[in-house]
């Protein structure tokens, strides 16, 4: 059984009993803070429009301080940070959104045009940056910028709270090491009441013991630490527009995403990303 725990230390500190590493790079241009850009992204199949919604800053930055450049070329959009003076590429990483899937849809092959909120996150810069988001032409194999904007560390509209909401419970319940180290994943529990924390707690038990029972991963369980996250719903179970059963939860998730029956998912982007925020993570599983 694994408990709520205050994980602010581990936010704040980093304690390791590993070989030395050389973090030159990393701490020449970047704090040990994460930033997230959070975004809309509008379009149909044929279009992307990126507007800047908000800028956060808080706790550490739970990813790798070593890799800073991703060479994986994985999902259809790249953001890339570059040093604003110099032009120098300090940061890439590859990710798949969920606008690019509707971008598959009827209704964006037909033109329909949709808006959807949508996150990336880099290291917080010491300096300011230029942030490009890139989109791969599937056809061509290539890589086009869609999207431009610069950052400045001391820009005043950037939100700088730690997380804190006293109605949010964290769970440690696999803790192999320092986060910046180790590959982190929160689990993020919706639609459980407060009457339903000991499901909660049975089904993250569970779906941690899934995860390390299967290889790769039953090989490699000192590299991942698994959180749990839970905000208690005022109902239980999630939306079902087919049935016409719509249930207020922490994270809005819904069946029917897309238009597709058995997808089960949420569109509110950004509570996804504020509850997740309170533990450190690479990974959100809802």
């Amino acid at each position: 059984m694994s408990f709520p725990v205050d994980i602010s230390a581990t936010r704040t500190t980093t304690t390791t009993t590993a070989a030395p590493v050389d973090l030159t790079a990393f701490n020449t241009h970047f704090h040990d803070r994460t930033m997230r850009i959070d975004y809309f992204h509008t379009g149909d199949a044929k279009s992307d429009v990126i507007t800047v919604d908000h800028l956060y800053e808080y706790g550490i930055w739970s990813g790798s301080r070593t890799k800073l450049i991703d060479n994986f070329q994985n999902g259809a959009y790249y953001a890339k940070v570059y040093d604003a003076k110099s032009g120098e590429l300090l940061f890439s990483k590859g990710y798949g959104s969920l606008f690019e899937e509707y971008q598959m849809t009827k209704p964006a092959i037909d033109g329909t045009k949709r808006t959807f909120h949508e996150t990336v996150r880099i290291p917080s810069p010491k300096n300011e940056v230029r942030v490009v988001i890139e989109k791969l032409n599937r056809k061509k194999g290539e890589w086009k910028p869609i999207f431009e904007t610069k950052i400045k560390p001391d820009d005043f509209a950037i939100i700088r709270e730690e997380p804190k909401d006293s109605a949010v419970s964290v769970y440690r319940n696999h803790h192999s090491g320092d986060p910046h180290t180790k590959v982190d994943v929160v689990i993020i529990g919706d639609g459980y009441t407060e009457e339903d924390r000991p499901k909660f707690e049975a089904d993250l038990q569970r779906f941690t013991n899934t995860f390390f029972s299967v290889a790769p991963y039953k090989d490699q369980q000192d590299k991942f630490n698994v959180y749990g996250i839970l905000k208690p719903s005022e109902e239980s179970g999630c939306d079902e527009p087919r049935a016409n059963i719509f249930k207020s939860t922490s994270a809005n998730s819904s069946f029917n995403a897309l238009g597709s029956e058995r997808y089960l998912m949420t569109e509110d982007n950004k509570s996804l990303h504020d509850l997740a925020s309170h533990a450190p993570y690479d990974s959100i599983y809802l």
